[in-house]
C-alpha cells in the first residue's frame, strides 16, 4: 500500500516545493509529475524536485510518444537517475488528445505508439542501445538504478496493454465502478503476456477536490473533469451517459479558456462522476474500496480543492487512517 501525490507544474517552483514539503509531512511515498506542453516541464522539474526531496521518489506522467522521440525520454530517464538513483519513474502513455489537438497533432494509432515507445525505452535503459529496420539508438552512458516504466491508461484496450508490458500502470480514472473495471482489464492483459497482476504496481489516478463547500469544490474540478471528458474514448463517454453534444462545447470552451462559460455548460454530474468531491470520510471509503479490489498504489491528484493546502491536510488525514489501520494489523 503506497500513497502518492500528483503535483501539476502550473506554479513556480518554489510553490511546488511549499507542496512537496507538506508531501513529506502527511507520508506519502512520492511525487508524480504530469505532462502538459503549456505547463513548465516536468522533467526539469523532477531534477529540482529529486535534489529538494531525497526522502520521496519522482515519476513523470505521463509522457507521450508524439512530443517526447523514446530517445529523449531514456535520455532524460537516465541521467535523472545519477541524481536520485531508485528514486525515478516514468510513465508513458498515449498524451491528452486535447492538448495534442491545440498543438497540431493528431493522436493516431495509441496503442501501437505507446507500446513500441515502452519497448525502445526499456531496451535503451536496459542495454544502452535499440535497433531495429528503421532506426539505430544509442546512449553513451547507462542509468545508475533500474528505471521502472508505468503506462498510463484508461480504455480497455490500453488497459490491456499495459497488463502486458507495464511495470506498473496509472490508471486514469477517478469513478469507482470504472476503476474496478480497470482492474479486470489490467489482469486479463497480464496474464496474456503469462504474467500475474501482483507483479504490477497498481496505482489509481484520482482526480480530487475537497471541501466542505460542494460548490467551491466543484468549481476547482470544473477544469479538470472537462479535459478528462474531452481526452476521454468513447467507451468511457458511453459508461458514464455523457453527451456528445456537452463534449462539443466544452472542447470549443477548452480551446479558448473561458472558464467562466465552462462552469455554465459542464454538467454537476459529469464533475461528479470524473472527480471525486466530497471531505475525509468519504475519501477514506473510496481508497478502502480501490486497496480491497487490488490497487497498490493511491495517486492523489490535482486539484486537491479550492483551498489547497487545506485538502492536502484532508488528504493527510486520509492516509494517517490507513497506516494506523496497517499497524494495528
Amino acid at each position: 500500500m503506497r500513497f502518492s501525490f500528483e503535483l501539476v507544474p502550473n506554479s513556480p517552483l518554489w510553490k511546488l516545493e511549499i507542496v512537496g514539503s507538506i508531501a513529506e509531512d502527511v507520508g506519502v511515498d512520492g511525487i508524480w509529475l504530469s505532462e502538459h506542453p503549456d505547463n513548465r516541464s516536468s522533467i526539469l522539474t523532477a531534477c529540482h524536485l529529486l535534489k529538494t526531496f531525497p526522502r520521496l521518489w519522482t515519476g513523470i506522467g505521463v509522457l507521450n510518444p508524439y512530443m517526447f522521440h523514446p530517445l529523449t525520454i531514456a535520455q532524460a530517464a537516465a541521467t535523472l537517475s545519477e541524481i536520485a538513483p531508485r528514486r525515478i519513474y516514468i510513465g508513458i502513455g498515449a498524451g491528452d488528445r486535447t492538448s495534442l489537438e491545440k498543438a497540431g497533432i493528431k493522436r493516431v494509432h495509441p496503442l501501437r505508439r505507446v507500446e513500441r515507445c515502452v519497448k525502445i525505452v526499456r531496451e535503451i535503459l536496459g542495454k544502452g542501445f535499440y535497433e531495429d529496420e528503421e532506426i539505430h539508438l544509442r546512449l553513451n552512458f547507462r542509468p545508475r538504478s533500474k528505471i521502472p516504466i508505468y503506462v498510463g491508461a484508461q480504455g480497455r484496450r490500453m488497459l490491456r496493454l499495459a497488463g502486458k508490458i507495464g511495470d506498473g500502470i496509472l490508471v486514469n480514472h477517478t469513478n469507482p465502478d470504472l476503476l474496478e473495471l480497470a482492474v479486470n482489464e489490467a489482469k486479463m492483459g497480464a496474464e496474456e503476456a503469462n504474467r500475474r497482476i501482483d507483479e504490477l504496481d497498481l496505482a489509481a489516478y484520482l482526480t480530487i477536490s475537497m471541501d466542505e463547500d460542494e460548490s467551491r469544490a466543484m468549481k476547482a474540478a470544473a477544469p479538470y473533469s472537462a479535459y478528462i471528458i474531452c481526452g476521454a474514448g468513447r467507451e468511457f463517454i458511453e459508461r458514464l451517459g455523457i453527451d456528445p453534444k456537452v463534449i462539443e462545447d466544452v472542447r470549443r470552451i477548452l480551446r479558448i479558456g473561458d472558464w467562466i462559460r465552462l462552469y455554465q455548460v459542464l454538467p454537476s454530474d459529469y464533475i461528479k462522476a470524473t472527480t471525486f468531491i466530497g471531505g475525509v470520510e468519504e475519501l477514506k471509503e473510496l481508497v478502502a474500496r480501490l486497496f480491497k479490489v487490488g490497487y497498490t498504489q493511491i495517486v492523489f491528484g490535482s486539484p486537491f480543492g479550492p483551498r489547497i493546502l487545506k485538502a492536502l491536510k484532508m488528504i493527510g488525514e486520509v492516509i494517517d487512517y490507513f497506516e494506523e489501520d496497517i499497524n494495528r494489523e
